[in-house]
């Protein structure tokens, strides 16, 4: 049998009695991430095997359902909330129901329903949109359309976003009532009511941290400010960060982020960036990938390797990896991120080899690889160009 237990927002002691029977009686659980689930297992003084499960991980959804096979009784959680809601799990729950094994969903807590109830607006029915799109322009649209419904508009956002959010409200929405709940049932929980601008001015000189529901009310059916063919589309600036990621970010995304700006331009909208998934800042950039790139137009440069962070990951869309490995490692540090993260061959259409690491080789092998990469960019490229 496969549980479907949610689990506390913040404070442990929202969890129910029927929640820590089911965790009691399991033969394992299924999380989200093993130290957050231990954390709430430790607090109830629960032993037991705990795996990570991620919807976009294939093999821990085959997983799953190999223990399910096996007769065994699993618990399936979220970091906090109910698993599902803009959380994993809907792929091994329909993946069960298919093969008919038993399934059991237990009631619990979620940040969607109490920002709605502390919000002050009538939510006798409204609208959940979960996490929005990264553009720009489909944030306008998906707005657009849910607050024609005339009814409350719920949604989770990043803290790194939120200022852009407000920002694109008050300018599309500006008669828009706002409610944000940031931190819901922890220490440091917190609401802010106004209009946009008035929300925007609170959090002007702070950092947003921790977990983030907004609510938005009109009354009544809200239009885009402006002329519609003004405001069908937000600038091109606003709409993709192109992300190139490698292991360092000395070779592989460095010739990736160069030439893809040497071929775009600079009044292209598009914004060119790369990480490394262990970049070391005391590494130079080798001279033959300055030197492959030179012979391209690309100017003399000097960069230090940047670190791939949550912060960055979030801000770009796509997120190109030059091997599986590395998409399946970004996959795994990001699963809330999965619908912008590929390889560069992939996204391009090109197939899905691996672009190979050249790092210590020789520069036979340094061309070889760029030269694979300069393919794949322009794929990329005129893939991003045709999306407009």
């Amino acid at each position: 049998m496969l549980t479907i237990i949610p689990t506390p927002i913040g404070n442990l002691k929202d969890i129910t009695l029927r929640a820590l029977d089911a965790l009691r009686d399991c033969d394992l659980i299924l999380c989200e991430d093993t130290r957050r689930t231990l954390q709430l297992l430790s607090a109830y003084d629960i032993s037991k095997k705990i795996l990570r499960y991620s919807d976009h991980l294939e093999r821990t959804v085959e997983q799953g359902i190999g223990f399910l096979l096996e007769g065994k009784k699993v618990c399936l959680v979220s970091d906090g909330g109910m698993p599902c809601i803009s959380d994993p799990g809907w792929k091994i729950i329909n993946r069960a129901r298919e093969m008919d094994i038993k399934v059991e969903i237990l009631p619990g807590p979620s940040a969607v329903t109490a920002a709605l109830a502390g919000s002050g607006f009538p939510a006798d029915s409204f609208v959940f949109l979960g996490f929005l799109p990264r553009s720009g322009g489909k944030i306008v649209k998906n707005l657009k359309n849910a607050l024609a419904l005339e009814k409350p508009v719920a949604l989770y956002e990043s803290p790194y976003r939120l200022k852009r959010l407000l920002g694109i409200i008050e300018k599309k929405f500006p008669a828009l009532k706002i409610t944000v709940a940031r931190e819901l049932s922890k220490t440091f929980e917190e609401w802010i009511r106004g209009d946009a601008k008035s929300v925007l001015e609170k959090l002007k000189d702070r950092e947003v941290k921790g977990e983030v529901t907004v609510v938005l009310y009109a009354g009544t059916a809200t239009q885009v400010s402006g002329p519609r063919s003004q405001v069908s589309r937000m600038p091109e600036e606003d709409e993709k960060k192109l992300l190139f990621v490698c292991t360092g970010n000395t070779c592989r995304s460095v010739m990736a982020q160069y030439y893809a700006g040497k071929l775009a331009g600079e009044n292209s909208g598009l914004e060119i960036s790369s990480a490394g998934l262990y970049a070391n800042p005391r590494l130079e950039t080798p001279a033959i990938v300055k030197k492959l790139l030179k012979e391209e137009g690309v100017a003399e440069f000097t960069r230090v390797p940047r670190q791939l962070t949550l912060e960055l990951a979030e801000n770009s869309d796509p997120i190109l990896a030059m091997t599986k490995e590395q998409k399946e490692l970004l996959l795994g540090y990001f699963p809330d991120l999965a619908d912008r993260i590929f390889t560069v061959m992939e996204y391009g259409g090109l197939g899905n080899a691996d672009i190979a690491d050249p790092y210590g080789q020789g520069d036979l092998q340094y061309g070889m690889v760029f030269r694979t990469l300069k393919n794949g960019v322009k794929s990329v490229l005129e893939k991003l160009k045709k999306a407009g």
